[in-house]
């Protein structure tokens, strides 16, 4: 993590969002794509960068979608 400020550290969230819009959290971009599959034709993997604080999180930027890795 890098700080971002008095109190603040940088960090990625990542999660999938499935086909209706609803999104479901994961610790990192490996875990997303391991359970990718499992939420069906149109889901996807997104990340953003936020700004975590002592009572506040803060996006940096709204979500992008990710590209699926190499294999």
């Amino acid at each position: 993590m890098q700080t971002g400020g008095i109190g603040a550290a940088a960090d990625w969230e990542w999660v999938i969002r499935n086909a209706r819009g609803k999104k479901f959290v994961y610790d990192s971009e490996a875990e997303a794509f391991e359970e990718l599959h499992e939420y069906g034709e149109g889901a996807e993997v997104l990340t953003r960068l936020v700004y975590r604080g002592m009572f506040r999180t803060k996006p940096v930027h709204d979500w992008e979608p990710v590209a699926p890795p190499v294999a």
